[in-house]
């Protein structure tokens, strides 16, 4: 099955979406943190579509956070693990 967004060039695909699954990530500003503990790390953790929109849910551990791609922008850094 494809799904096709039209008119929706600043948001996610379901494929960037599926993409970002399991991907760890971290605020921006708390980079330098990350390389000492992992209390700030967080991962991709789920998709939700949402009138039309689609949304990546961010499981960090002691919170939630349900991001379009515009705000993941702005505040998500992904991390390259090795």
């Amino acid at each position: 099955m494809n799904i096709k967004m039209i008119g929706f060039g600043d948001q996610f695909t379901l494929n960037d979406a599926f993409e970002l699954l399991n991907c760890h990530v971290v605020k921006k500003g708390d980079e330098k943190k990350a390389e000492s503990t992992i209390e700030v790390i967080g991962f991709v953790a789920g998709i939700i579509t949402l009138n039309d929109e689609v949304e990546v849910m961010i499981k960090f551990p002691n919170e939630l956070v349900q991001l379009t791609k515009e705000s993941f922008a702005q505040q998500i850094t992904l991390l390259e693990m090795s």
